[in-house]
This record gives structure tokens, sequence and C-alpha cells, in this order.
């Protein structure tokens, strides 16, 4: 058993290394959820890898785990903008978009220039019935989108968060 632990989590070290900077988001999200835990297990203070397992929960429908994940990061760091923000899109999946908005709108005050809070915003202002800010919001992720690759990722990022 300890021999096939050492072997599994030696060949998800490999898969981190393989791809830059431990993008392994071409894996399947169940797959990236137990490389996650797994390097959690080993450093449960790394804040990053937490938001990485939230986000991939999320992505798998797991919307308590994503939270409880992010709930943690939160408790010691408030300001933590990427915990901030997932919390804001668990929290639209789980149909409390008063809520969200307001982690979205911290996040938003911890980063005025990242273009996908901008886009979350505007998702939680389409469910909340404001159409003129959900819009302003949108034209202002846009305006950061400086290449047709981001302009894409806005899309991809809109229908992730909406579901439609």
């Amino acid at each position: 058993m300890k021999q096939l632990l050492l072997t599994l989590t030696l060949s998800l070290f490999m898969a981190t290394s393989a791809h830059a900077h431990g993008n392994i988001s071409k894996l399947p999200d169940s797959v990236q959820v137990l490389q996650y835990r797994m390097l959690l297990y080993m450093d449960p203070g790394d804040a990053a890898t937490r938001n990485k397992l939230a986000m991939a929960l999320y992505r798998t429908g797991k919307i308590d785990e994503a939270k409880t994940e992010l709930e943690t990061i939160l408790r010691e760091n408030p300001s933590d903008f990427d915990a901030q923000d997932g919390m804001g899109i668990v929290l639209l999946k789980a149909g409390q978009p008063r809520e969200a908005l307001a982690h979205l709108e911290k996040a938003r005050s911890l980063k005025k220039t990242d273009m996908l809070v901008h886009v979350h915003l505007a998702a939680v202002y389409e469910k909340l019935g404001q159409k003129d800010k959900a819009a302003a919001e949108l034209a202002r992720a846009r305006k950061l989108a400086t290449s047709p690759e981001m302009e894409q990722q806005i899309t991809r990022e809109l229908q992730l968060v909406t579901g439609s």
C-alpha cells in the first residue's frame, strides 16, 4: 500500500512538473481534485492550492465542498483575492446572488484590473435583475481584454458561471 501511495504521489508531481508553472488544467477536474487534495495533505496551509481545489470542486458541481475550502482560506486571510472571487461564483451557483455580490465587490476592491472579477460581477448583477450594472461590468471586462484570446475567455467564463 505504501508503495502504491508513493508511486501515485511521484506520478502526480511529475505531472505537475510536465506542465509549465504547475498548470494542470488540461487534466480532468476529477483528477485535479485528487491532485490538489494530495498536495494539501503535504502542505495544508497552501492557499493557492486550496483555491485551485475549490475551483476544481466548483467545476465538478461539488459546491458545498468548494465553499468549505474557500471559507478555510478566508478565515485566515479575508484579503485573499482568489478566495473572495471564488466564493462569489460559488455562492452565485448556490443560488445566493446577494451574498455572492458582497464577496465579488470585496474582490474587485482588492484587484480592480482583474478582467474576470468584472465578468463575475456582471453575472451576479444579471441574476439580480440589475441589467444596467451587468452591462457596465461586462463593458469593463471587455475594456480590460487586450487580445482576442481574452475576449474568448470572457465568453467561456460567462458560460461557466451562468450555465448557459
